[in-house]
């Protein structure tokens, strides 16, 4: 898989002896963006092979898993259920009219119910209304997510960086990166939610259940989610909006954007050193965009 690397001419870090390049996840495929490929790549391989070809997962009005598995899911002949948050509005987001077009199936729950999700007893409620089903956790890091994740790896020579820089949900993505990298080279996850402290808890506990031991040399970095999940504060819109201009690629603000305004900090706090080599992933995620722009704007201009 030919994936670009691009080398981003941005003035703070040019001033501060850092190169910055970008991993572009983002143009592997149009629908089953950046790091979701990786993500389901084995998950679906999996349903595929069973006896069983259904498979059920969960995520929001504006889920980048729930829009990549919908598609993915269509191409591989499974049937796909998505649980979504919420009530069923009379209007529903583009993203869920994209998954709903392409074949999968809403199944909305109250926020309470949806907060069950890991429940053997909600669970079985799904199965009385379904039948059986492939579970597929929330954000796609299932069991086979370091298989996949850790394939990233093949896309470039690791060796020529020092930091790897990703954003981090449910902590799949990360984990994978964790477990594919070389010695030396550092593996920096960037918290899209705020309190996530449980993320290195689960990230080796994935690593465990993949019989992988933890090579160390990674950290999250905690305090960059600008107030919570999908929130977005003027620094980051107008952080963004810098990188934009300079480089001519859009990041979105939910995961990719915060992981940007980390690196600035980083840069800022001295915690990226002159000379340091810094790969960022740009991890897709490009069609929630759709229902943040106007957010976007309002911190941009004010209205």
């Amino acid at each position: 898989m030919n994936i670009p690397i691009d080398r981003l001419v941005l003035p703070e870090f040019q001033q501060a002896g850092v190169v910055l390049d970008l991993l572009r996840l983002d143009l592997i495929h149009p629908q089953v963006s950046g790091n979701k490929w990786f993500k389901l790549k084995y998950a679906l391989a999996d349903v595929v092979r069973s006896e069983c070809p259904r498979v059920l997962s969960f995520g929001g009005a504006w889920s980048n898993h729930i829009h990549a598995l919908a598609w993915a899911a269509r191409e591989q002949g499974v049937e796909a259920i998505g649980v979504i948050r919420g009530e069923r509005p009379v209007d529903l987001s583009e993203t869920l009219k994209d998954a709903e077009s392409w074949g999968m199936r809403l199944h909305f729950v109250s926020r309470g119910q949806y907060r069950n999700k890991t429940d053997e007893r909600f669970l079985d409620e799904l199965r009385g209304l379904f039948g059986g089903f492939h579970l597929l956790p929330e954000g796609g890091s299932g069991p086979r997510v370091i298989d996949g994740c850790r394939e990233i790896y093949q896309a470039f020579d690791a060796r020529a960086y020092d930091y790897l820089c990703s954003a981090c949900g449910t902590g799949g993505t990360l984990a994978g990166l964790i477990a594919g990298k070389p010695e030396g080279l550092k593996v920096i996850g960037v918290s899209a939610l705020k309190g996530a402290e449980f993320l290195y808890r689960d990230i080796r506990q994935m690593l465990s259940r993949a019989d992988v031991k933890d090579p160390g040399g990674w950290q999250i970095q905690l305090n960059d989610h600008e107030g919570g999940y999908a929130r977005i504060s003027q620094e980051l819109a107008l952080a963004m909006d810098h990188f934009y201009r300079y480089s001519g690629i859009e990041l979105e603000p939910v995961y990719t954007g915060k992981v940007y305004l980390s690196l600035r900090r980083m840069r800022d706090n001295g915690e990226l050193p002159c000379g340091a080599r810094v790969l960022m992933v740009h991890s897709g995620g490009m069609q929630g965009l759709r229902g943040m722009r106007a957010a976007l704007q309002k911190h941009l201009t004010g209205r």
